[in-house]
């Protein structure tokens, strides 16, 4: 993914052009703070589990983020942590003094270890499927918000895979982002021509037309 000022106006009238450079820049920055916000959460879960860094580092293992992306969310998100606010850590036990000559002590040690990672990591794994659907639910909001900015100069799904391609979705993100953005818009358009509908009955009735001038709502495929 480019960041916002790379991203291409070559599709836009110039006249069009500084605010569509507006929404990259507001879709770039709503996905940073989620992914700040989601990163935060996660080091506050795992303090216990972890050092913070650590946990940091690990949040960007789990969850899918654009690379020029990570140092913006990384930033933001330790201005906020507060670390008196976290839970102590809880260490596993350690071996210490004549312990270390009990062979069987050590590598129940070494396997209590193992394991405690395995479960961390498995534990981090489901957080950061969490932390990925809010960067999805992201996604669609600045997907429609695309499409509405553009709707009087391209079609809802030219918008959209506009939006898709030039922040760079994986497949079924991109998939899942286009069918709740198309879902959400044709919604609002229902809505719009509902609302509408009385007023265009009003003004047919001046000129002497009646409801069965109207066709039937057709829901089917065009």
């Amino acid at each position: 993914m480019a960041v916002p000022s790379r991203m291409s106006l070559r599709e836009f009238r110039p006249a069009d052009r500084p605010q569509v450079q507006i929404a990259y820049a507001r879709a770039w920055e709503a996905l940073v703070a989620t992914h700040a916000e989601q990163l935060a959460a996660f080091v506050g879960e795992f303090a216990s589990r972890l050092p913070v860094l650590d946990a940091v580092d690990l949040y960007f293992q789990v969850v899918a983020i654009p690379e020029p992306m990570i140092e913006p969310a990384r930033t933001r998100a330790l201005r906020e942590l507060d670390l008196d606010a976290l839970p102590p850590r809880a260490l596993p036990p350690a071996i210490t003094g004549w312990q270390r000559l009990r062979l069987d002590l050590v590598l129940d040690a070494l396997q209590f270890r193992r394991e405690y990672h395995r479960r961390t990591l498995g534990l981090a794994r489901m957080v950061g499927a969490r932390a990925a659907e809010a960067v999805l639910d992201t996604h669609v909001r600045n997907a429609l918000g695309f499409a509405r900015l553009l709707r009087r100069i391209m079609t809802v799904d030219r918008a959209v895979a506009h939006y898709v391609r030039e922040f760079s979705l994986p497949l079924t993100a991109a998939q899942a982002a286009t069918q709740r953005a198309r879902a959400t818009l044709a919604a609002e358009a229902l809505a719009a021509q509902h609302a509408a509908l009385p007023h265009e009955r009003a003004a047919a009735g001046e000129h002497g037309w009646n409801d069965s001038s109207f066709p039937a709502w057709d829901v089917g495929n065009s």
